[in-house]
């Protein structure tokens, strides 16, 4: 076995990355794919890489799996605010591509995200104040649902930031594409 990554010390096969990069090279949209072994095709390793990661992370989520529950305190309030079992674009943009991407291809993803984030909700008097600026703003309110699932959505977010620093091992070339020191990082200022 070739080692990509480790999540509690448990590997993950390069040959699982390499099946998901084929599955993506052989739709019928692959062309627009960069070749694999430009900087582009690097990258795109290291993006299927990540969602690999972030659903097994969510797949072998177990009480104290992260050592600090990233919850905001319910204040009271019962949250009867449902996950969506498909992200809106909205959604989609708000947790990232590749946690995206994991939610699309992986129930243990957004399992995990309604296991992590039950005790989230939004304190009445924000839910009121969010109420009154909607209403200036061309008509278009936000729903309190909308504003819980928002608030369940970062609330997740930064558990799995916590929990990918934690229980995570990456292997040289399939390091976060947006990491800053390795080599075929893209973003430039």
């Amino acid at each position: 076995m070739t080692v990509a990554a480790w999540v509690d010390g448990t590997p993950i096969d390069v040959a699982e990355i390499e099946a998901r990069l084929a599955l993506l090279r052989a739709n019928d949209r692959a062309g627009s794919l960069p070749v694999a072994e430009s900087r582009e095709g690097r990258q795109l390793r290291r993006w299927v890489a990540q969602v690999v990661v972030v659903e097994h992370v969510c797949a072998h989520l177990t009480p104290g799996s992260c050592s600090e529950a990233h919850r905001i305190p319910s204040a009271g309030r019962t949250n009867d605010s449902k996950l969506p079992a498909v992200l809106s674009r909205a959604d989609a943009a708000a947790v990232g591509s590749i946690v995206a991407a994991a939610w699309a291809s992986n129930p243990a993803v957004p399992r995990a995200a309604t296991t992590v984030t039950t005790d989230v909700s939004i304190p009445d008097q924000r839910r009121q104040r969010a109420a009154e600026l909607s209403a200036t703003d061309d008509g278009a309110a936000w729903s309190s649902d909308q504003l819980v699932t928002s608030a369940r959505l970062e609330a997740f977010a930064r558990w799995l930031a916590r929990a990918t620093h934690e229980r995570v091992r990456l292997v040289e070339g399939y390091e976060h594409p947006g990491d800053a020191a390795q080599p075929d990082n893209l973003h430039e200022h």
